[in-house]
């Protein structure tokens, strides 16, 4: 069972990792267990990702009646958090970097609460329309670029792969949640 003490330490490990720290990494808890207590992670987050769709809908960007729309963001919210780790094992091992697969994992995941912390409250204030829509694009561009930088880091700095196949990493990710997306949006 997931801690307090577990998760702001591995929060706080997923900060250094931001700073390209090696030593980040005894922060978390990288055996088989801690691999499945930092999908807690998600946990963490879905309360605040599931603003933002109400919001969405509230805000009249979904036709669709409210009990479909709940579904599908809630099927896709738990595909999204499974698909990744799936593709990256095999991944991880072509790139021989299979013992380092748990490890990546937990880091990933909990850097999603602070990469969450970052999109969410932008999103947010994008949907109620708060920010105009030029400020929106610009600012989501910054923000997009700080999260795949994250990511790359990440990569790069537990799976102790070259910049290239980090850079491949991101775009497994991004690839992934775009296709995610594209279909779950599609299904309203």
């Amino acid at each position: 069972m997931l801690t307090i003490q577990e998760a702001f330490r591995s929060l706080y490990g997923a900060w250094r990792l931001a700073f390209m720290d090696k030593n980040a990494l005894n922060f978390f808890d990288t055996s088989v267990a801690g691999f499945w207590r930092s999908f807690a992670a998600a946990g963490l987050i879905a309360p605040f990702y599931g603003m933002l769709m109400l919001m969405r809908y509230g805000f009249g960007e979904i036709s669709a009646p409210l009990p479909r729309y709940l579904a599908v963001v809630a099927i896709a919210y738990v595909i999204s958090w499974l698909a990744f780790p799936v593709a990256m094992d095999p991944a991880s091992q072509k790139m021989n970097r299979g013992g380092k697969f748990v490890a990546f994992i937990v880091a990933y995941n909990w850097a999603a609460v602070l990469q969450s912390a970052l999109y969410l409250p932008f999103a947010m204030l994008s949907v109620s329309g708060l920010i105009s829509a030029d400020a929106a694009g610009f600012f989501g561009l910054v923000i997009l670029t700080v999260l795949f930088a994250y990511s790359w880091i990440i990569a790069r700095t537990v799976l102790e792969v070259t910049a290239a196949q980090a850079t491949g990493v991101v775009i497994l990710d991004f690839a992934l949640s775009f296709l995610i997306n594209v279909y779950s949006e599609g299904m309203f």
